[in-house]
């Protein structure tokens, strides 16, 4: 022990020395504070997955995007309500009319979202971004198929048992013999087909699912099998093998994502709720364990509940504002499935999108806000100026624009923010923009196209966006003279044209006595000199808002005086 301490002493004393040493040699700096490396992001994992690869331009029908998203680090999904943002290069998300993008909230790592194809043909890109994570699909657009056209649309139902007998119906365009139908890997048995239409036998799926468990597979439908003109297409991930608990053909239902996510406190948020197993009927509860609520159910299917979310208040004080399991029961069997912390009371105001992005100044154009959290009453501001409220939803707010006064030329553009009045709440980053067009006067047409330079010529102006009153301008080189309107409406002027000075008029060389000019003496008979008719430039302006409009030569003044003067 005794050696060891006069060791330590030792070396002390070496590093005082060394330290007396250094700082002999020059001033000391500041040594930076070692810094502690910050651990890299995790990386997230993103797959898109549709429902269908092709679809007809101009149809109803929609193609079901599913965006999964799993942590790189663990294999395990992402945090619930975590932000995904998909974005298409054609068509609409959402709804048929929706927008190219759109932001929806993860629940077990999933979330879907139709796509609408539009009316473009060609293909669309889809993207979906969650954090550090991207992942890409892609839906082709095309024409209306003919009967000759060999594609695959759809396939229904697009779930079954793993161990096969489900009788499916495929859909598409050009169904013709030798046909064969692949299930991952696996013949399926055709029972029938039309040119449009498949109806298989499914096979088992090989490898065993657990309890409860799903398996998405691939779909191949080949024609003229072995023939010069084969051909094959597939839907990606387009059948669901579903592994319910205990058998006998009682469906388990299982619950993939729930759209929206979120709602007023008030309730009446529209969810749809995506999964399988479902069989009507079905009961739908919100709240943790014990604190349930039932919610109003609107329709069931297999793959999907709409329910009507009932009022946080009902729940309990602590679930105000906060998370909620979502439970669905099939009421036949008893069978249920719960979604833990699945929705979201009293979220957070987010704009995503608004339709349409701009209108006239004079007002009244109905827009819908797109997003979440919206909680009525709400107040609702466009381009800096307060709107009026049509209706609200969860996810929907309609307003009718106000009109508004401008005081200048310039269109009127700014965000667009929503604040739920009872909480406060608002948007933390600005919506999208919305433009007041200011309506600019717009001229068609000038008759009489010329008058006398004495002016008191009755000249009409036809157009469009005329305010009351308009000054009319006859502008000649620089120099403007105003008319004077005897009349005006929001399409025609009447205005009688100014005198103008002979100094607004060209002159040209002129010898109408026939005599040759002669220079020189230069007195000697000189070359006159003529007026020469002159175009105006025709401007109006509307006082009001200082917007102007110009017709550039749209009247000709005619010289009183003629004659070659000084000839």
């Amino acid at each position: 022990m005794k050696a060891s301490t006069q060791f330590r002493s030792s070396l002390l004393a070496l590093g005082v020395l060394l330290f007396a040493g250094c700082s002999a040699d020059k001033p000391s700096s500041p040594t930076a504070p070692p810094t502690t490396p910050i651990p890299p992001a995790v990386g997230i994992s993103v797959s898109v997955t549709s429902s269908t690869s092709t679809l007809e331009v101009d149809g109803t029908n929609p193609a079901i995007l599913t965006i999964r998203a799993i942590r790189a680090d663990n294999g395990q999904p992402v945090a619930n309500l975590s932000q995904a943002t998909v974005t298409t290069t054609l068509g609409a998300l959402g709804n048929i009319n929706g927008p190219q993008t759109i932001q929806l909230e993860l629940i077990n790592g999933q979330a879907t979202v139709p796509f609408f194809p539009g009316a473009t043909v060609g293909t669309a890109s889809i993207r979906a971004s969650v954090s550090n994570g991207v992942g890409f699909t892609a839906v082709t657009v095309r024409e209306p198929s003919t009967p000759d056209t060999f594609f695959l649309s759809s396939i229904s139902p697009n779930t079954g048992s793993p161990q096969g007998g489900e009788t499916v119906t495929i859909h598409g365009g050009g169904f013709e013999n030798p046909i064969r139908v692949i299930f991952n890997g696996v013949a399926a048995t055709i029972l029938s087909h039309s040119t449009t239409e498949i109806r298989v036998t499914t096979p088992p799926l090989l490898t065993q699912l657990p309890t409860g468990g799903t398996q998405p597979v691939n779909v191949t439908v080949t024609v003229h099998l072995n023939e010069a003109d084969q051909a094959s297409d597939t839907l990606t991930g387009a059948f669901i093998y579903l592994n319910g608990s205990g058998g006998g053909g009682i469906l388990q239902p299982s619950i993939f994502s729930i759209t929206p996510s979120s709602g007023p406190n008030e309730g009446g948020t529209q969810v749809t709720i995506n999964g399988d197993g479902f069989e009507a009927p079905v009961a739908v509860d919100f709240g943790d364990p014990g604190n349930e609520v039932a919610a109003q159910v609107i329709s069931v299917s297999r793959t999907r509940v709409v329910a009507l979310s009932p009022p946080a208040s009902g729940i309990g004080a602590p679930n105000l504002n906060g998370l909620v399991d979502v439970r669905v029961t099939n009421q036949s069997s008893g069978r249920t499935n719960r979604a833990i912390n699945a929705f979201r009371y009293g979220a957070s105001v987010d704009i995503t999108a608004i339709s349409p992005t701009e209108g006239p100044a004079a007002g009244g154009t109905l827009v819908t806000i797109f997003g979440h959290g919206f909680d009525e009453p709400v107040a609702v501001t466009m381009a800096r100026h307060g709107q009026q409220v049509v209706s609200v939803s969860g996810s929907e707010i309609v307003v009718r624009t106000v009109a508004i006064v401008t005081t200048g030329c310039a269109d009127v553009s700014d965000a667009t923010s929503v604040v739920n009045i009872e909480t406060g709440d608002t948007n933390s980053r600005p919506g999208p923009n919305f433009t007041y067009r200011v309506p600019h006067p717009l001229i068609f047409s000038v008759s009489p196209g010329s008058g006398p330079q004495a002016g008191s010529t009755l000249v009409t102006i036809s157009g469009a966006n005329f305010g009351l009153p308009m000054l009319v301008d006859f502008e000649i080189g620089n120099t403007p003279f105003t008319g004077n309107v005897q009349s005006s409406t929001s399409s025609s002027i009447s205005v009688r044209t100014p005198a103008v000075p002979n100094t607004v008029f060209t002159e040209q060389d002129c010898d109408d006595n026939g005599t040759p000019p002669v220079t020189v003496p230069p007195t000697a008979n000189p070359v006159g000199k003529r007026y020469l008719a002159v175009a105006a430039d025709v401007t109006i302006t509307d006082p009001s808002s200082g917007c102007t409009v110009t017709s550039t030569g749209a009247f000709l003044f005619n010289p009183t005086d003629t004659s070659c003067r000084g000839d």
